[in-house]
């Protein structure tokens, strides 16, 4: 969830997106977030509307005038993300390829408009970590390794990301539910991007490990069935209220 906070307050983490099945888009009963208001330190508000297909996400619409998010599925697997400009144009595509066992094992961003591309190549290790190689290049080769990172986790939830290109940071987390916990095919990118996601649970702070500072932290209130109804977020010194509609 902090990833799309970042997305649609500090950028601001889809038109409606193709499924190849529709399986899943029958109504559903999980808890899904509909709605965030978020209020940067100015007083300026952006309004975030969430579309869904059953438990799939179609789009994530702001006001703000910038980015939005389309997605596709492939059966129960978010394959693709478009970010749009509000007259449609394509500013970034986002795609997903997983293995075998649904794991997340490469990720692909490229731009319209620039023909260089990033990928990231995902191999799962016997200790139940995750080690990332990070390529540059056109937007068909991208085999320059431009760096890695290894992604740590403790009951599912990300705790620690270690890099030799960005500073090590560590995540702590609350005991509540995240906002996005039933949305289907969102925890198979919790660790994209070298940056971290809650699954289940929220994250509460981030840390820079390398000098134990923390960079971020994030103060949740919650309603009775225990997911947030509002957040203030403290990061790099700026701070923003978020709140949650379902």
């Amino acid at each position: 969830m902090k990833k799309l906070l970042l997305l649609f307050g500090a950028l601001t983490l889809s038109l409606t997106s193709c499924s190849s099945d529709d399986s899943s888009s029958e109504s559903t009963d999980a808890v899904l977030l509909k709605k965030t208001i978020l209020t940067d330190s100015d007083g300026e508000k952006i309004t975030t509307v969430y579309t869904y297909n059953g438990n799939k996400i179609v789009s994530m619409v702001d006001d703000s005038g910038d980015v939005n998010l389309y997605y596709t599925y492939t059966d129960d697997l978010i394959t693709k993300i478009e970010f749009k400009l509000p007259n449609g144009t394509l500013e970034q595509v986002n795609t997903y390829t997983y293995d075998s066992n649904k794991r997340l094992s490469v990720f692909v961003r490229s731009e319209p408009t620039d023909k260089l591309g990033s990928k990231t190549v995902y191999t799962y290790n016997t200790d139940g970590t995750v080690s990332a190689k990070n390529y540059r290049g056109d937007d068909k080769t991208q085999t320059t390794l431009n760096g890695e990172s290894k992604v740590f986790f403790d009951k599912g939830e990300v705790v620690k990301i270690t890099s030799d290109y960005s500073p090590n940071k560590t995540f702590t987390h609350d005991d509540k539910f995240n906002p996005m916990k039933n949305v289907l095919g969102m925890d198979k990118l919790a660790f994209e991007d070298s940056d971290a996601d809650g699954v289940v649970h929220n994250i509460i702070s981030e840390k820079n490990s390398d000098n134990n500072v923390v960079t971020s932290t994030y103060v949740f209130t919650y309603n009775a069935a225990n997911y947030p109804t509002k957040s203030v977020d403290t990061e790099e010194g700026e701070t923003t209220t978020t709140e949650y509609f379902y």
